[in-house]
């Protein structure tokens, strides 16, 4: 189910001759009503300039189901994995070690290089473990995990319906950005204001404000406004000043500012000193 739209299921995992896809895999995702993207090509076929596209594709979808099996030396996969535990990404991972004796692509697996190949394999069971991230043996169940994850997040925010969302706010000539996070999306600010020390326009970014998945698309407007509040106070703070000085610069002190003595008038010849208020 491959195309130009964004699906909700990343095939991940090595590619080569494995068969999972299509043999498990895919018929359980469409029972399912579940779109997916397959990477997989013939034998020989994959060329560099594929890659932008995967990564594309990977940053569309909802959830990425990893399978990374003793069939495969899966050595990129299993870096993958461990980034997008760490990441806090939607990922269903079916995992198994690879079998000393047993051979891949003709050639027979030492015992050397098993341990070499499931060392990487150990890693990842451990962020899973330390992550709460559930992973499988068994192709089908994590394939039925995958569909689960999917299901969970059918309905929540994605970065184009953000972008499109921001695409509709306004205010002065400040460009709104957003991007992928851990859980959900950053929004900041990009404007052209004058430099403090230079006097001269120059291109200035706001701090990023997060919002998750789950949010409502009134939340991202919400968080805009937020954005802009933000970015303006900033510059009030820059330019309010009190003689001469920025109020609220992190290097004055308002409380000696207050107390500074004023002029004092000459006193009366009754003796009597000014009164001080």
């Amino acid at each position: 189910m491959n195309g130009d739209g964004p699906r909700e299921v990343f095939l991940g995992g090595a590619c080569g001759h494995t068969t999972w896809r299509r043999d498990i895999a895919i018929p359980l995702l469409e029972k399912a009503g579940v779109t997916y993207h397959d990477p997989q090509m013939g034998f020989g076929d994959w060329q560099e300039n594929d890659q932008l596209e995967e990564m594309r594709r990977k940053d569309e979808c909802l959830v990425q189901l990893f399978v990374i099996t003793g069939d495969t030396r899966g050595v990129a996969s299993v870096a993958e994995v461990a980034y997008l535990i760490g990441a806090a990404k939607p990922v269903a991972i079916v995992l198994t070690d690879v079998e000393a004796g047993s051979t891949i692509y003709d050639r027979e697996i030492d015992r050397v290089e098993a341990d070499d190949l499931n060392r990487g394999r150990i890693f990842v069971r451990a962020m899973a473990e330390r992550h709460g991230v559930p992973i499988f043996t068994d192709i089908a169940r994590g394939s039925q995990h995958c569909i689960e994850l999917v299901e969970s997040l059918r309905g929540t925010l994605s970065l184009e319906r953000v972008e499109e969302m921001l695409s509709r706010v306004a205010f002065a000539d400040l460009q709104f950005n957003a991007e992928l996070a851990p859980g959900g999306f950053h929004i900041w600010l990009r404007g052209l204001e004058i430099d403090t020390y230079t006097g001269e326009p120059a291109p200035q970014e706001g701090r990023k404000w997060f919002v998750s998945v789950h949010c409502t698309p009134s939340d991202v407007v919400r968080t805009a406004f937020k954005a802009v509040v933000t970015w303006q106070e900033h510059e009030v703070r820059e330019h309010f000043k009190y003689s001469g000085k920025r109020v609220f610069s992190p290097h004055l002190n308002i409380e000696e500012m207050a107390s500074l003595k004023e002029p004092q008038p000459a006193e009366q010849k009754s003796g009597r000193k000014p009164c001080r208020v």
